[in-house]
């Protein structure tokens, strides 16, 4: 026999505020929970952008005007990706028309990187000293 049927009005009023109250608790620890993972994703996401700014490797060298050879820009976008992967930056994409799928880093990220380049690197007569 259902046991609905055996309770009495007050058991049955009893068990729905019970439930209720149950199902408040989960509420509001979803929401907790919730409330928590959108701080995290506001953290990561100030990690990235924060102060700074975040760029294309080749839109932060036009725009510093950098002495940076065409033919190191993927090298140095590759080392960009993994010094994000490395201190738990996120490594974006954009895409632009002419390229198509291209990584944003931080533009702190790409100071010290290109600074470390080139202070490290010297071009003579179109071969790398270092």
């Amino acid at each position: 026999m259902n046991p609905t049927v055996e309770m009495s009005q007050a058991e049955l009023i009893l068990q729905l505020a019970q439930t209720n109250v149950e199902q408040e608790k989960r509420l509001k620890t979803t929401e907790l929970r919730l409330s928590a993972l959108e701080e995290e994703i506001k953290k990561l996401s100030s990690k990235c952008i924060g102060n700074y700014g975040c760029s294309t490797m080749s839109s932060y060298i036009q725009r510093y005007k950098l002495p940076i050879y065409v033919s190191d820009i993927s090298k140095l976008s590759n080392d960009a990706a993994r010094l994000c992967r490395k201190r738990g930056y996120p490594v974006n994409k954009v895409n632009i028309e002419r390229f198509g799928t291209i990584n944003v880093y931080p533009d702190f990220i790409l100071h010290e990187l290109l600074d470390d380049y080139i202070r490290t690197t010297q071009r003579v007569n179109g071969s790398i000293m270092r």
